[in-house]
């Protein structure tokens, strides 16, 4: 499909402003409530968004500004599409406060990404992504009738989730000192022991709990070791 596009001539950069301007107009049908109309210029806009990478990447024309542009007009169409369901909403106080932590929950998604990756961290995790916020999006708005606030309910409550996953995916990539009281309960081979080793593992992340650990068991074996 990529390449079958960039047989038109159309750059990545220009299919990414076209995403944009059709995910505007998606916002002022919303805003307007013509929410099925919307949901159909966000799906055209999310379409566009997926084909500049594709094409991107069929004619060798990534690039750094590119990625960079792509990024910053993802945010602005998460800020447009939201802003119209608020403007939509505005009178409903339960729909109008689910859209808000929406919005605050897909920014802050982003921003915990690029603050892990500026200093050398992946940071992908997370049950909602932007491909399926937008997926939610455009469901809700085309059957508005009967899932919009269902769609809603899973943007706000989804988005704080991921927002938690994120944080705690860098948490566990940091190193740190396990506290050597814990590192202890865990050193037993009991069920309860086990079970709180699983715990703490994922908790700490493989890399820091697996480190302490060893350092444990060394440090007792050694202990053991008469002179």
């Amino acid at each position: 499909m990529g390449r079958l596009v960039a047989k038109i001539g159309i750059s990545p950069n220009q299919l990414t402003t076209l995403g944009l301007l059709l995910t505007g107009a998606a916002a002022l049908a919303v805003a307007d409530s013509q929410f099925v109309l919307g949901g159909w210029l966000l799906f055209a806009g999310g379409a566009m968004d997926l084909l500049d990478g594709s094409v991107a990447r069929a004619t060798g024309r990534s690039t750094p500004f590119g990625s960079f542009y792509d990024s910053v007009s993802d945010r602005i169409a998460d800020a447009m599409i939201f802003s119209g369901l608020a403007l939509a909403f505005n009178t409903q106080p339960r729909l109008f406060v689910l859209i808000l932590v929406a919005l605050v929950a897909s920014f802050v998604t982003s921003y915990v990404r690029a603050k892990a990756e500026a200093i050398d961290l992946a940071c992908t995790v997370g049950m909602l992504e932007r491909g399926e916020r937008a997926v939610l999006l455009i469901l809700g708005l085309i059957g508005h009738r009967f899932i919009l606030e269902a769609a809603l309910w899973a943007l706000a409550v989804g988005g704080v989730i991921t927002v938690i996953q994120r944080v705690h995916h860098v948490w566990c990539q940091i190193d740190r000192d396990i506290p050597e009281e814990m590192m202890a309960l865990t050193m037993h081979d009991r069920a309860w022991s086990r079970a709180f080793k699983i715990t703490a593992r994922r908790f700490y992340g493989e890399h820091n709990f697996d480190g302490a650990f060893d350092a444990k068991r060394r440090a007792d074996d050694d202990s053991d070791v008469t002179p």
